[in-house]
């Protein structure tokens, strides 16, 4: 076991979409990922969530909410229905170590999963705002003005 896991790190290159190590990577491997700081999660926090209400196509929208594991991010639209407050996940964003070139994954009903895509820029990276817009095109589309 372990002369696979060293030939795997000796041998390791870059991911191919974006040439960053990161877990959407099909060559990530063990090495060690980026976390972002406590002060950069409050402001992409506070970025998103300002941007999104700057931006008025989603009048339903109360919020984007944030949840943070490791260098993850799992944006999540939540959105006042009848009184009700409904949680639509939408999206994924991985910290490689700039503050803003964030990998991009958008969120799948249909098997609970998040893959890898790219941003409405036509790039694979870039800053959390430009990953929101990506995937409230896809999933807010019912709740535009």
């Amino acid at each position: 076991m372990w002369r696979y896991v060293s030939h795997i790190l000796s041998s390791a290159q870059p991911g191919p979409v974006c040439g960053a190590w990161h877990a959407s990577c099909p060559r990530a491997t063990l090495g060690v990922m980026p976390v972002p700081s406590k002060r950069l999660k409050d402001d992409v926090d506070g970025t998103v969530d300002h941007h999104a209400a700057q931006q008025g196509r989603w009048p339903a929208l109360a919020e984007v909410d944030v949840r943070w594991r490791g260098s993850f991010g799992y944006l999540a639209a939540i959105i006042e229905h009848d009184g009700q407050d409904e949680h639509i996940p939408l999206c994924r964003i991985e910290y490689l170590g700039d503050d803003e070139e964030w990998a991009f994954a958008i969120y799948s009903a249909a098997t609970d999963s998040y893959t890898g895509a790219l941003l409405h820029t036509g790039t694979d990276v870039g800053p959390p705002n430009d990953a929101f817009d990506t995937a409230a095109i896809v999933h807010l589309a019912d709740h535009e003005a």
